[in-house]
């Protein structure tokens, strides 16, 4: 291919900035899953972008937090290999929130690694422009920023303009993963996201972030054509199951009946789907739970 460029991009950003909502814009698939809730993102998941002039890798990261767990110093973890050896670090800020101190430290932090930052304003559709420009000017005193992009994941807007911004820190001109390729993460990763997604959407703010998916089964019946998988939802205490089970078990239904649809679409297959809440005493604390669930130190 001709002129063909391809690397790596590092998102990185607050929790809630809007990183993995504009990760599935920029791919245009849905890979990082998305809740209002803080910390919704643990483990770096690359999206893959090919055409027939680029293949960009963005590497989605968690939001930028104090560690108070053993899973805490993982996700922190994760977001420092994240940016070693990237072409591009692309920060999101919220736009809507304006910008914070912490995102302030977040481009001196950033700013200082001799890799190329580039900044996404998001939720500009939503924020007021007499209150965004305000906010905007305070990235006027960091020579670092090399761009500064206004957009709207969720509705598509500047979206194909980043991406054609990014390409021109992209140094390599090998193709990293087939052309079909969409992430680096397995269907079973993907199956437990999305059953967590469910979680934190459907508890509204009454579950804590302790909630971790273990896959049991995931099977498929060439005889009846259906995918039959069954997983447990493991929580830190016992007080957590009847919220995620809900009185009479409305809750883990409506868990299961959206977790089922999004795999569903995911598959493009039916599926059988049993969940059960089991309750393993702080394991976000715990090495070997850590490990179970899958958060693996690389």
């Amino acid at each position: 291919m001709n002129n063909f460029v391809s690397g790596f991009i590092a998102i990185v950003g607050r929790p809630n900035a809007g990183k993995s909502t504009l990760l599935n814009s920029l791919i245009q698939q849905k890979i990082s899953i998305v809740s209002p809730k803080p910390q919704t993102t643990r483990d770096a998941v690359l999206g893959i972008w090919t055409d027939e002039s680029c293949q960009m890798v963005f590497v989605d990261t968690p939001g930028s937090i104090k560690p108070k767990n053993a899973l805490g110093d993982y996700m922190a973890k994760t977001i420092e290999r994240a940016v070693i050896d990237v072409d591009c670090i692309l920060l999101v800020i919220d736009g809507h929130d304006g910008i914070s101190y912490e995102e302030m430290e977040l481009v001196k932090k950033y700013g200082t690694k001799n890799i190329p930052l580039v900044v996404a304003i998001t939720k500009t559709d939503i924020a007021q422009p007499e209150t965004l420009m305000p906010e905007l000017s305070k990235l006027n005193e960091f020579d670092c920023i090399k761009e500064v992009y206004s957009i709207s994941a969720k509705r598509n807007r500047n979206i194909d303009e980043l991406k054609e911004g990014l390409k021109k820190y992209l140094k390599s001109s090998e193709m990293f993963f087939p052309e079909e390729d969409i992430t680096d993460k397995s269907e079973r990763y993907i199956v437990c996201e999305l059953i967590r997604e469910k979680i934190l959407l459907c508890c509204d703010k009454e579950i804590p972030h302790g909630v971790g998916i273990v896959l049991n089964k995931m099977e498929y019946d060439e005889n009846a054509l259906i995918w039959d998988i069954d997983a447990n939802i493991i929580v830190e205490k016992q007080s957590h199951k009847p919220i995620i089970l809900g009185k009479q078990g409305k809750n883990i239904k409506e868990i299961g009946l959206r977790a089922r649809q999004s795999i569903e679409k995911m598959l493009d297959a039916r599926v059988y789907l049993a969940l059960w809440v089991k309750v393993k005493e702080d394991w976000r604390d715990n090495p070997y739970m850590l490990n179970e669930i899958g958060y693996k130190d690389k």
